[in-house]
């Protein structure tokens, strides 16, 4: 188990962590593969949101779906050098064809392919006005290049995807985890990617009927629904039980393809009533695809419930945050198994190449340590902070206590390690209340250190009204626990509230 002097990277972020000014850009954690990067203040933040280059050029590291990689970025930049052209790396000719019709659906119409010399990493390339719809798709679909095969390339090294011993232990270990054979459970580049994957199933079952997403969701589930074909979705961003009755109300005048959800939401850490949805589904036959994530692979248990479970590996499952990699997972049970299970397998190709499926494997060992800490520390913290007169509202399963949550919980789980905060006064209080909190300042979530960050402002920048206006204020501010001790984290949290429990 790893203790509180113990350091899991060259620099302990659990005793000293990254949050000072002066260390704005540098990675988290300690490494060149790092998911995330220090930005330590509230104007560094908007900053960073708002492309300055004082922010974005010092960036050491960034989420890679969001930022490239600097590995990434080379290689991208020796092989477009020279072309007048802008381009991305993705890791399959599969998926370079789905991004070059995305940007032909998109509005673009110059984008193009080239195999590398491996024989299966693929360059795609369009003209300098069309990048932006590149990235989109990059960012949505999730279905990257990562640092590791970045890095390898540059230095001409091969970069493999193929059946490890590595590979199979980390399907093994999920398939235990959700009592599933490990026939049912598939890999991804990322969590986006193993969504990405659901959705291409339930496309290829249902082409054309609607999608809903129930409940506010993380940011590119939506926009996977909004913006890639057929664009035909309804979002019930509450998820509550008015919500489910007028999702019963469309169903019965019109048919729909899926319902998307995650449990708990991010950000708002609320659950829907897996049970009713469940039912629904059954009754008039359409698709749930649950995201998990936040269940931090040991609390919940969602599969009884669920069509697809699918669950970013980066955040808890790896625990460290130099690592991307997803899952989804058939409920063998399910109506529809036998069609998602061959729909699944006719698309699959595996997009995590076997370095970062090692990491992956390496990191996960500690998974049962690392949660039962990280349930006790949160549940702790969230009723101290809903009890602190700073603050005005926390979110988190154990401050809400929802029936919904306690019915999917397992006989030996907790209530998780993420929680968001919003302050009194929270205009005025909460920039300084950030600026002052001793945790790592990023984003990424399930580390075995604390983060911190103004959630709304990094996901939501550029919609910061409509979140509002879905009951997301874009003065949250999102922690994810780590494995320091508890007195440890309340001293942290006190010392950066005095000033505002004193307003």
């Amino acid at each position: 188990m790893t203790s509180f002097s113990e350091a899991p990277t060259s620099v302990n972020l659990l005793t000293s962590p990254r949050c000072h000014a002066s260390e704005l850009g540098l990675p988290m954690p300690d490494s060149p593969h790092a998911v995330s990067a220090c930005l330590p203040t509230w104007a560094d933040n908007i900053a960073y949101e708002e492309g300055a280059a004082a922010v974005v050029d010092r960036l050491q590291a960034a989420y890679p779906r969001f930022c490239l990689h600097p590995f990434v970025r080379q290689l991208v930049d020796s092989l477009t050098a020279g072309t007048g052209r802008a381009g991305l790396v993705f890791p399959s000719e599969r998926v370079a064809e789905r991004a070059i019709d995305y940007v032909a659906r998109r509005g673009g119409d110059s984008a193009r392919s080239r195999m590398l010399g491996d024989g299966r990493l693929t360059l795609v390339t369009v003209s300098p006005d069309h990048y932006s719809i590149l990235k989109e798709y990059w960012q949505h679909a999730g279905e990257v290049v990562s640092s590791r095969a970045a890095e390898a390339c540059l230095s001409g090294r091969p970069v493999t995807f193929t059946e490890t011993p590595g590979r199979q232990s980390i399907r093994r270990r999920i398939s235990r985890l959700q009592g599933v054979a490990e026939s049912d459970v598939f890999l991804g580049a990322s969590g986006m990617s193993s969504i990405a994957s659901a959705w291409r199933a339930v496309r290829e079952i249902f082409p054309e009927s609607p999608t809903v997403q129930f409940g506010f969701p993380y940011v590119d589930t939506l926009k996977i629904q909004q913006r890639f074909h057929p664009t035909d979705y309804t979002f019930l961003p509450a998820g509550n039980s008015a919500e489910l009755d007028r999702l019963e109300s469309l169903l019965k005048s019109a048919k729909i393809a899926a319902v998307f959800c995650e449990t708990p939401t991010n950000p708002l850490l609320t659950c829907p009533d897996l049970v009713r949805l469940r039912r629904l589904a059954d009754q008039h036959g359409f698709i749930l695809i649950v995201d998990d994530t936040l269940g931090a692979c040991l609390n919940l248990n969602v599969l009884p419930y669920a069509d697809m479970v699918v669950t970013s590996l980066t955040k808890y499952f790896s625990g460290r945050g130099d690592v991307l990699a997803g899952s989804l997972v058939i409920n063998p049970s399910g109506r529809h198994a036998d069609r998602l299970r061959k729909v699944i397998v006719d698309d699959f190709e595996e997009l995590l190449c076997d370095m970062d499926a090692e990491v992956l494997l390496e990191n996960s060992n500690d998974l049962e340590q690392r949660v039962k800490m990280t349930n006790s520390s949160a549940e702790r913290l969230a009723l101290f902070l809903a009890a602190h007169p700073a603050v005005e509202r926390v979110y988190h399963p154990a401050v809400w206590q929802e029936p919904e949550y306690r019915q999917i919980q397992r006989e030996n789980g907790g209530t998780g390690g993420l929680m968001s905060i919003l302050l009194r006064n929270s205009a005025q209080t909460t920039p300084g209340v950030f600026d002052r909190l001793r945790v790592c300042k990023g984003p990424n979530l399930g580390t075995i250190f604390t983060l911190c960050c103004p959630y709304t402002i990094l996901a939501h920048y550029n919609e910061l009204d409509f979140v509002e206006s879905c009951g997301v204020s874009r003065w949250l501010l999102r922690v994810s626990i780590g494995n320091e001790p508890f007195e440890e984290l309340r001293s942290r949290f006190e010392s950066a509230l005095a000033p505002a429990g004193r307003d």
